[in-house]
């Protein structure tokens, strides 16, 4: 289903989708897929996503052109493993989620533009970068060799070595997914905060507030439109 998503997504653009379905961890899989890759902008992505917003391949070359590194969701300031820690005024994120009855919640955090620029960490159901990124970074399959934490380790790594990040709330997608914070979570987070030790911003923890609603999955394309964002974002 991913597959023929994105092959939607991106009719009438030159692309190359790469889908890795043994990947020991997402490190270890997103490494293979980006060596298999030949392409100057890559998009890495969970199966479980879809998104909205149509334009979205126009919409990824404007925001490539101006930052390095582009999600859907992160923060500004990383004072933990969990990019959430820090909570308002510093994360960002637009997110959509499924419901029961066919319904679906739209949820956004953080007030001011559309496109967040000096983010610090990504979520990682969604990123995109330019190939010197990786590059220049890589992905950490011997700390990381699990489904957890990969993507904070590596859009701060990105983000200590100089490259621009930024979340961008005008690529509205819905994730079928909300992750679970168990005890492998929990072990991960341990390993990236013994890494990054000294490294990470100081600050004590706070919340992050969403605010959204619930509609019919018909009304999606209204409520995730960029210009009507960015009116409600400047109402929060």
């Amino acid at each position: 289903m991913i597959e023929s998503h994105y092959h939607a997504l991106f009719s009438g653009h030159r692309h190359e989708i790469i889908i890795i379905r043994d990947a020991k961890s997402l490190c270890e899989g997103y490494t293979r897929g980006y060596e298999q890759s030949t392409g100057e902008l890559l998009v890495f992505s969970h199966d479980d996503i879809e998104f909205v917003t149509q334009d979205v391949p126009a919409r990824l070359l404007r925001h490539l052109a101006q930052f390095d590194l582009v999600g859907i969701a992160g923060t500004t300031r990383l004072i933990s493993g969990t990019w959430v820690s820090a909570g308002d005024p510093y994360c960002f994120a637009l997110v959509i989620y499924p419901e029961a009855d066919g319904l679906f919640s739209v949820r956004y955090a953080g007030a001011g533009p559309l496109c967040v620029p000096n983010v610090q960490a990504l979520d990682g159901c969604f990123f995109a970068c330019r190939r010197e990124v990786v590059d220049a970074v890589g992905f950490d399959s011997e700390i990381f060799d699990d489904f957890h934490l990969y993507d904070v380790d590596f859009t701060f790594q990105a983000y200590r070595k100089g490259f621009q990040l930024a979340v961008c709330r005008d690529l509205a997608l819905i994730h079928s997914s909300r992750g679970k914070a168990n005890d492998r979570w929990q072990h991960y987070r341990e390993r990236f905060e013994a890494k990054y030790r000294g490294q990470l911003s100081e600050g004590t923890p706070g919340t992050m507030q969403t605010v959204g609603v619930t509609v019919a999955r018909e009304k999606l394309a209204l409520l995730c439109d960029p210009e009507y964002l960015l009116r409600a974002i400047r109402w929060s």
